[in-house]
């Protein structure tokens, strides 16, 4: 008596389709988040690039260090106190933000391009390929920050710096996936060099909505 042959063949098919179906799962994966990964750093060259055109061309331009810090002396011409210009301060900070939320709107309606040999990580293909277009948009609100910082600039002179701290989110995005991206910058807005002892004493306002002083240590 013959025992029946057991027919392996569907198995085997099924096996192939769970496999074939699993890389192509993990290869779709690994290429939407290789497709990210890249869009995430040019997302944040993109974004800094315009807040810093926008901030230079619109608040740096047109504002001088002191506007920002008035300098008192004393009888002795020595710099006894440094006492920041809030009003102004709090006028440029909003101003910033509105720039800003300007030039990020116009980021919203580009899209970035990601070549398809670009995801290879190879130096010779990275051009080629079709281009996958990745969105940006805005996600979170834009703060702005001012910071300073003394450093020493010479013998008995130390250079005193004033920064607006940037920084704000926005969301790449390809079909089925997308992330956030934490952007930041420093851009400077003004500095002056202070012959002699640095004073101790600054006169500062906080107020509750735009905390912006006393001055804090860029350092810390």
């Amino acid at each position: 008596m013959f025992r029946r042959r057991i027919n392996y063949y569907p198995f085997l098919l099924l096996i192939l389709a769970a496999a074939f179906l699993l890389s192509a799962f993990i290869l779709d994966y690994k290429l939407k988040a290789s497709i990210i990964e890249i869009a995430r750093a040019k997302a944040q060259i993109k974004v800094m690039e315009s807040i810093n055109m926008v901030i230079n061309e619109q608040i740096v331009a047109n504002v001088e260090y002191r506007d920002i810090v008035e300098i008192h002396k004393d009888k002795d011409d020595r710099i006894v106190l440094l006492q920041p210009n809030t009003i102004l301060l709090n006028k440029m900070m909003a101003g910033s933000v509105i720039e800003i939320t300007r030039a990020m709107d116009k980021l919203n309606e580009e899209s970035i391009e990601v070549p398809l040999g670009q995801i290879t990580g190879s130096k010779i293909l990275a051009g080629y390929g079709p281009k996958i277009k990745v969105r940006m948009i805005t996600a979170g609100q834009i703060n702005v920050d001012v910071l300073d910082k003394f450093e020493e600039a010479s013998i008995n002179q130390t250079r005193h710096l004033i920064y607006f701290h940037i920084s704000s989110q926005v969301k790449v995005a390809v079909p089925f996936l997308d992330e956030e991206v934490k952007v930041a910058t420093t851009i400077p807005l003004a500095e002056t060099i202070i012959i002699g002892n640095v004073p101790e004493t600054y006169v500062g306002l906080k107020n509750d909505k735009v905390p912006i002083y006393p001055f804090m240590d860029w350092e810390n």
